[in-house]
């Protein structure tokens, strides 16, 4: 039986308020600056969590390519919701060949597809960055 290779080390930070890029504060012409919650740059893009009122986060990544735009990877209705929506969509990257339920083998809950079906996801660098967010910024 192959040894299974180990995930990649993956460095992750969490910017403070002071250092979020001016892209993301700046709204298009006509419209309201986004209320930007939460940053984190990643080696594979950056993460963050805008505040659309009424309780609602929408989590986005942005890809390290050029000329990308950012991509909606979840919306909850609290910040602790979307960092969860954040940390699936790392997982999805960083481990893609994991065994995830697809909805083939029998009805399965619509929160379910997606979901690792064996083994849990490592706890990456970002992971341990989101808990101490959470700890030194409670709801």
């Amino acid at each position: 039986m192959a040894k299974r290779a180990a995930p990649p080390v993956v460095k992750s930070r969490i910017l403070p308020r002071e250092e979020y890029p001016a892209e993301l504060l700046t709204g298009s012409p006509g419209s309201y600056p986004p209320d930007v919650r939460f940053v984190a740059v990643h080696p594979l893009g950056t993460y963050h969590v805008e505040h659309h009122g009424a309780g609602h986060h929408a989590a986005y990544f942005t890809p390290k390519r050029r000329g990308s735009r950012a991509k909606n990877v979840g919306g909850a209705n609290s910040l602790r919701g979307a960092l969860v929506r954040i940390s699936h969509h790392e997982d999805e990257l960083v481990s893609p060949d994991a065994p995830r339920e697809r909805g083939q083998n029998g009805p399965v809950s619509i929160y379910s597809l997606g979901q690792r079906t064996a083994g849990k996801k490592t706890p990456t660098d970002l992971d341990r960055e989101i808990e101490e967010f959470l700890r030194s910024h409670p709801e």
